[in-house]
């Protein structure tokens, strides 16, 4: 059992290493760093760390190599372990296959040298990917069969978690449109509200401000009403507070993209925020929902007995 849950953490912190990673291979301009080469890099499974591109693009690669391996272990143990939660084993080959999926398409990435469109959908799969890690490590840890829910919470925090996605998303596609910073002015846009839709990545930009204030009024939304149900919710209203005020913080880095002009750390820190910040609603939202109650119903109790020869 304590092995199954370790297994969970550490996939899922693995995950988020990896997507932030991932972040930091896009910000330093990394992501053909092996060439076109994969799962070699350039021709050789372990190269010669020459140039730090080379080595950021390396790393990435490996981290996701140990997700892979995590995983694998993961479903074993769920099968070992967990043989009587169906939800557990379902979510944990989920995940598999997700991570498999996650690895085909950075290949595709690479092939396709970094199509915008295709590194959208690479993070997209790495989103769901750490969403179903979430719900498997907060089920093995959950022990009360009879935890208050609130699908209406749990609905409200979903559909702040998939505005987040969106923005995250519509931000990925922006990296993959501009070489630079479209605009040097914020929150204004060449000092007006609404600049000239010169280009699509100008219209990107455009889209990502707007939808940022939008999926903001959602969260805070969302955060708000777990905090009325605090005494009842306790958990899901802790992870409301703590995505409202990570919303407030990804703002703030946001201004910073712009003000130094796509500084690396800040983009890596810009990502890695925003996946914290999907990453607490995915949490709210499974901490709310009775799906939660039922697992851990399947876990806790007892396992049935044999009938014995002979009895009546």
């Amino acid at each position: 059992m304590q092995r199954f849950r370790n297994l969970a953490i550490a996939s899922t912190v693995a995950t988020f290493l990896l997507i932030t990673v991932g972040g930091l291979v896009r910000a330093t301009k990394s992501g053909l760093g092996c060439g076109t080469d994969w799962p070699a890099c350039h021709g050789k499974l372990v190269p010669s760390l020459e140039t730090r591109a080379v080595v950021i693009e390396f790393s990435h690669r490996a981290i996701a190599g140990v997700v892979v391996v995590l995983v694998v272990l993961l479903v074993l143990a769920a099968y070992r372990y967990e043989r009587g939660s169906s939800r557990l084993k379902r979510a944990s080959v989920g995940a598999l296959a997700l991570v498999l999926g996650q690895a085909a398409l950075g290949a595709v990435v690479v092939k396709l040298e970094l199509d915008a469109e295709s590194v959208v959908l690479h993070l997209g799969t790495a989103m769901a990917l750490l969403a179903t890690l979430l719900y498997v490590t907060i089920a093995t840890h959950a022990t009360e069969p009879e935890a208050p829910s609130d699908r209406a919470l749990s609905r409200l925090s979903a559909v702040a978690a998939g505005a987040v996605l969106a923005l995250l998303l519509v931000g990925s596609y922006l990296s993959g449109l501009a070489e630079g910073s479209v605009f040097d002015d914020w929150p204004l846009m060449n000092g007006r509200l609404l600049p000239t839709l010169s280009s699509t990545a100008v219209v990107a930009h455009v889209v990502h401000r707007y939808l940022a204030a939008l999926v903001g009024v959602v969260v805070v939304a969302a955060a708000l009403r777990a905090t009325r149900l605090k005494q009842r919710l306790p958990i899901p209203a802790r992870y409301g507070r703590v995505a409202a005020g990570m919303f407030a913080v990804e703002v703030a880095i946001g201004a910073l993209n712009v003000w130094t002009n796509l500084n690396e750390v800040v983009v890596t820190l810009h990502l890695a925020t925003g996946a914290a910040i999907w990453g607490s609603l995915v949490a709210m939202t499974v901490t709310a929902h009775p799906t939660l109650a039922r697992a851990t119903s399947e876990r806790t109790q007892p396992a049935s007995q044999p009938a014995l020869e002979g009895t009546t």
